[in-house]
């Protein structure tokens, strides 16, 4: 399982202008960034670094690689605030383990869940979506129960989120895949305890996969409100 972190403020426009691939301000207090990852095969660029098995881009898309207990995807420093949306598109070669991780506010990304103010993580289409977070114990995280129509990733499915300031989460998936329900929607509610308090300045997203993949995202948005 595998799990990072992001962290970010208006204020930090012009710095997202400068490594990400389209930043669209919005309000003084509201701003969105884009990539489509439509670029020379390679090194990912555009301030990204890579974490875990890695990624890179092929086809104008990211791949990432995981393996035996080392997922991977891409990194960078950005300071996240709540609320905010998400969303990419997300395929896999091994729908039977394929799964994502979107983290917020941690020191540096790693494979676990310890160290981020915030994050989400699904490791299998048809398995739950759980959120992760730091309370005064220690890490905690908390699941939503699979919903009615859930299923394992077996084409390009788009994900879309929405993170509240209490850390409630609405999660959609769009399945792209003939089958009904079409799409299906699983919500978590504020975790109890949750501190809300960064513990960096690091986003990332990337696989949760045991198996090398490749596992696919494209056209990835992140939206502070």
């Amino acid at each position: 399982m595998y799990h990072r972190q992001v962290k970010a403020k208006g204020c930090r426009t012009v710095l997202g202008m400068l490594v990400f691939a389209v930043l669209v301000p919005l309000s003084a207090a509201q701003f969105k960034v884009t990539d489509n990852f439509n670029r020379p095969d390679g090194a990912v660029g555009l301030g990204w670094s890579t974490w875990g098995n890695g990624a890179q881009i092929s086809g104008n898309q990211l791949e990432t690689f995981g393996e035996l207990n080392n997922a991977g995807g891409i990194q960078r420093k950005l300071d996240i605030t709540f609320p905010l949306k998400f969303s990419f598109d997300f395929s896999t070669s091994s729908p039977s383990d394929g799964g994502f991780i979107v983290g917020f506010n941690a020191p540096v990304a790693d494979d676990s869940e310890t160290n981020s103010e915030f994050g989400i993580f699904q490791n299998q289409g048809a398995q739950p979506i759980c959120v992760f977070f730091q309370t005064s114990g220690g890490p905690s995280r908390q699941c939503a129960g699979v919903v009615s129509g859930q299923r394992d990733y077996t084409t390009s499915a788009h994900i879309s989120g929405t993170v509240n300031a209490d850390f409630s989460t609405k999660i959609t998936i769009k399945y792209n895949d003939g089958m009904l329900p079409a799409s299906v929607t699983v919500k978590t509610t504020a975790p109890v305890g949750a501190l809300f308090s960064p513990l960096g300045s690091v986003f990332y997203f990337g696989n949760t996969n045991q198996t090398f993949g490749p596992h696919l995202f494209d056209n990835f948005s992140l939206t502070l409100m």
